[in-house]
């Protein structure tokens, strides 16, 4: 067996209008946004020995640094790094921290500073696919391969000119008569695969976790009147995550059925065509079932912010009516009992007005207080009841 190639992938949905932006940073250190002296310190450590930009189907920008890593960033917001293999191990940790620290960062620092993503997408943790390339390697030394990097492998196919095995974040080739040409344009597309197939498992948690948490709200059976506002700002976060999820898929998808329709384009192997047709219908299915479930969970988050807003606008109404009723009474009571004192002196009935007033308003303002504290509302019936908790 003989180690060829190492490269490792991220991909965020982008345009054109990205990828010249990042050419024109890495290549110049100039951007539309940003001062030359903002952009010096973002390309520290990436020397560029050489660098193209190609227009093609998928526009794309390609090279290498001084630290024989090259690289090739695309428009659909493919970042790939490669580096020749020497040592394994050692390789992937180098290319993963330089991937990261150098490229991406650069990346993130061009279009992203500012940009709150999701907790919840923060909270789940990103998995990089990688792909190696060998020669000459049998089945024993695939599984070594694998073995070695601690995944395991669930889809193992050959053809003719090699073989591709396939884990949850590990793609290794084995390259028997594949030409340059071919072998780049099926690591860019496996990888793709790959990088889409993973954040679809991203977002799957974020599915479960946001889902869990409208559960944890629509669960209770009653609410404190003054937890009603918490409980609101809650699904509202939870609204405002839901919807850039939404969004996200919705970009994904675009990117996804843009691939698909190149693939007879860069991959005319016959073979290699019919399995990558393969992969991307079974990705197109994944992402269409996650398209419905996340409609689903955005109808279920919007009939909670409904429910909740309502019940919070309900409670403000009793509590001002129930107050109206107390202050009518009172004001009553208090014109009798000054029409009583009026008839003994002046004094006394200006000082009792001054009293009764003072009093009336402290007394509304705890009770006010104390309802509001106390009452219990019950959710999610037909018929919203207050009870006064015992």
């Amino acid at each position: 067996m003989k180690f060829q190639s190492l490269y490792i992938a991220s991909w965020t949905p982008s345009s054109t209008i990205h990828l010249k932006e990042f050419y024109r940073a890495l290549t110049y250190w100039e951007s539309n946004n940003y001062k030359r002296k903002d952009i010096k310190p973002w390309v520290k450590g990436m020397e560029l020995e050489e660098i193209h930009y190609r227009p093609e189907a998928i526009n794309f920008i390609e090279g290498r640094f001084v630290n024989d890593v090259f690289f090739r960033v695309l428009e659909d917001g493919m970042v790939l790094a490669g580096i020749g293999i020497k040592d394994l191990n050692k390789d992937v940790q180098r290319l993963e921290q330089f991937l990261e620290t150098k490229l991406i960062n650069l990346w993130d620092n061009l279009f992203s500073r500012g940009t709150n993503l999701p907790k919840v997408f923060e909270d789940v943790k990103a998995i990089k696919p990688r792909l190696v390339v060998i020669s000459e390697a049998n089945t024993n030394d695939l599984e070594e391969v694998f073995n070695s990097l601690k995944v395991i492998p669930y889809k193992k196919i050959s053809i003719e000119k090699g073989d591709v095995w396939i884990g949850e974040s590990l793609v290794v080739v084995n390259n028997n008569q594949f030409t340059k040409e071919q072998v780049e344009n099926m690591v860019e597309h496996l990888l793709f695969a790959r990088e889409y197939e993973l954040q679809l498992e991203r977002l799957i948690t974020a599915y479960h976790l946001l889902w869990n948490k409208v559960e944890g709200i629509r669960s209770q059976k009653f609410v404190q009147a003054s937890e009603l506002s918490r409980s609101h700002d809650l699904i509202v976060n939870i609204q405002s995550q839901t919807n850039f999820f939404v969004a996200r898929l919705n970009q994904m998808r675009q990117f996804l059925y843009w691939r698909e329709e190149l693939i007879d384009e860069y991959i005319v192997d016959k073979d290699l065509n019919r399995t990558f047709k393969h992969f991307f219908m079974s990705l197109r299915s994944s992402q269409n079932y996650m398209q419905e479930s996340w409609k689903m969970l955005s109808n279920y988050v919007i009939s909670t912010v409904n429910l909740i807003t309502f019940l919070y606008s309900d409670s403000e109404r009793k509590n001002l009516a129930a107050l109206q009723k107390m202050f009518l009474i009172n004001v009553v009571s208090s014109i009798i009992a000054l029409g009583a004192l009026k008839q003994i002196f002046l004094e006394s009935t200006v000082i009792f007005a001054f009293l009764s007033i003072t009093i009336a308003a402290v007394f509304y303002y705890f009770i006010f207080v104390l309802f509001g504290k106390y009452r219990r509302i019950e959710i999610f019936k037909k018929d919203i009841k207050l009870e006064e908790k015992k």
